[in-house]
């Protein structure tokens, strides 16, 4: 019969922990809440700063790729264009 009541006694004591955590967890929640929050604002004036700066820098570079890019295949074609018509004079 101990045994019996040493299990119940110790169910008892589990379930009373798993509440204590949940109403700990309730309770710490708003605290971690404002605190995330905080650490975001603050967080987020440089953070906003460097990646306008990022963007900005990202498309020049996109901008100039795709000049090189678009001068690179008028090249390209010219070049084909010569030698087609070069061909054509050849045969």
């Amino acid at each position: 019969m101990e045994t019996k009541t040493m299990a119940i006694v110790g169910t008892g004591l589990v379930c009373a922990g798993i509440g204590l955590s949940a109403i700990g967890a309730v309770l710490i929640m708003p605290a971690a809440i404002v605190l995330a929050a905080s650490v975001v604002e603050k967080a987020s004036g440089p953070v906003g700063d460097t990646i306008k700066r990022a963007s900005k820098q990202a498309g020049a570079v996109a901008g100039t790729l795709q000049r090189s890019f678009s001068e690179a295949a008028r090249a390209g074609m010219t070049e084909i264009r010569r030698e087609s018509s070069s061909v054509g004079k050849q045969a």
